[in-house]
């Protein structure tokens, strides 16, 4: 990384040839501009590869030809199952099919400038069922009278992926060179695992501050996460006979009231909630995600389990979030007077609250924005989770901005405007140079 604190090294560029460097970040606008369809034609190409969990290789080559035109050389950074084992922040499922690559793309800077990391995902959800899809999800169609884009990933992240490509190729095509390293990381897993950039920062590819090209638009930027879990409870009842079910009890029907108690337990909490997080209603979220129980045929289920998601805020933390769920569950068992309480399995999906931005990163995103006629950008949390915290465990400096104006991620009729494309690649333009510093 390279660092320059007082922001000297950018100054100093600016004042050796200011005319030409105007010029060339003119040049640069004149060509985002006046090739929107190529932007398009982009975005519309990286929608039409499907690109689910485990299926992500078709668009790691794409985008490696795509580097490779620019001519720049692309790094592969392998998911690696056996080093993600060993590493503590690595999520389930670790993925064992070979040939699983993130994609780094790092332009060097002349030395002095501080580095920035841009950061976009490659993989998508899966788009449900087609016949909720005004247009087939992979179509890439586009609605010439409102230019706007639909498909799985319009938005989340293909959009991003399609601004960092045509950044990309404009500053080789106009040669612009900065004090600071500018590297792009494509990566997978974000909608899974967050493996992906786990994988990339674990290599080295790190940098003096970051920003996510996910999951907002230009008014409205991330600076932290609410912490995420997901979980396992498991039930166990008496067998009895359908026709005598008074003597046993149901598995199934115990587990229904047991959710439902330890999920009007966790709602409470939101009256206890403090800002910023009182900007939500309910940042303290339950969610069950699914319920399954079997019996043989005219008796009663004696094993039940649920699989259920929890979001909350600071200062709550995993740990005390599970204690609260086991004293809980031990509270309702309590009550019907049935022993043993409830199993937790603690083994899926589980993120601490996190938060890495600096007011300086902050004051970045604002002013560039103001200065491409956004008036106010609205910086907070959110009970969502990101690959953020990967940046935090490493004291990088990050949020999470862009890649514009969408909607429905994760939903059918996943769109996205057309007209943020080359609005976005400018901003994004605007926010390296004033970071990196220009080179003359």
């Amino acid at each position: 990384m390279r660092r320059s604190d007082d922001g000297s090294a950018r100054l100093q560029a600016r004042s050796r040839d200011p005319g030409a460097i105007d010029a060339a970040i003119r040049g640069a606008h004149t060509m985002i501009d006046g090739r929107k369809q190529d932007w398009t034609a982009l975005l519309q190409e990286l929608i039409r590869i499907p690109s689910c969990f485990e299926a992500e290789h078709a668009i790691v080559r794409r985008v490696c030809e795509h580097v490779a035109a620019i001519g720049l050389a692309p790094t592969l950074v392998p998911v690696d199952a056996c080093a993600l084992r060993r590493h503590a922040d690595a999520i389930e499922p670790i993925s064992t099919v070979a040939g699983r690559n993130n994609v780094i793309v790092r332009l060097p800077g002349r030395g002095g400038g501080r580095s920035l990391v841009l950061n976009c995902h490659l993989d998508i959800q899966p788009a449900g069922d087609a016949a909720e899809w005004t247009h087939p999800p992979f179509s890439g169609h586009v609605d010439a009278e409102t230019n706007t884009i639909f498909g799985r990933g319009a938005m989340d992240d293909k959009a991003g992926v399609a601004i960092c490509l045509g950044l990309m190729r404009v500053i080789v095509e106009q040669q612009l060179r900065f004090e600071g390293d500018l590297i792009f990381q494509f990566v997978l897993e974000d909608e899974i695992t967050g493996n992906g950039s786990l994988a990339c920062l674990e290599a080295g590819h790190v940098g003096d501050a970051a920003v996510i090209l996910d999951g907002t638009r230009p008014d409205r930027a991330i600076d932290q996460h609410a912490g995420n879990m997901e979980f396992r409870i498991e039930m166990k009842g008496r067998p009895a006979s359908v026709s005598v079910s008074h003597l046993g009890v149901n598995a199934a029907e115990l587990l229904s009231q047991m959710v439902q108690h330890l999920r009007d337990a966790f709602l409470g909490l939101n009256d206890t909630r403090e800002p910023p997080w009182t900007e939500f209603p309910s940042p303290f979220q339950f969610v069950v995600h699914g319920m399954h129980a079997d019996a043989p045929r005219f008796s009663l289920p004696v094993k039940a389990s649920a699989v259920c998601f929890v979001t909350f805020p600071p200062p709550a933390t995993i740990n005390s979030v599970r204690v609260l769920l086991e004293t809980e569950g031990r509270k309702f068992a309590g009550t019907k007077n049935y022993l043993p309480p409830p199993a937790f399995v603690w083994d899926g999906f589980a993120a601490e609250a996190a938060s890495c931005a600096t007011n300086e990163l902050r004051a970045l995103i604002r002013d560039v924005a103001k200065r491409n006629g956004i008036p106010e950008v609205r910086i907070g949390p959110s009970t969502g989770t990101s690959d953020l915290r990967h940046f935090a465990r490493r004291n990088i400096p990050c949020l999470l901005y862009g890649p514009g104006r969408g909607f429905n991620p994760h939903r059918p009729d996943e769109r996205f405007l057309l007209d943020d494309l080359p609005f976005m690649m400018k901003l994004y333009l605007d926010m390296v140079i004033e970071w990196c510093g220009i080179a003359p």
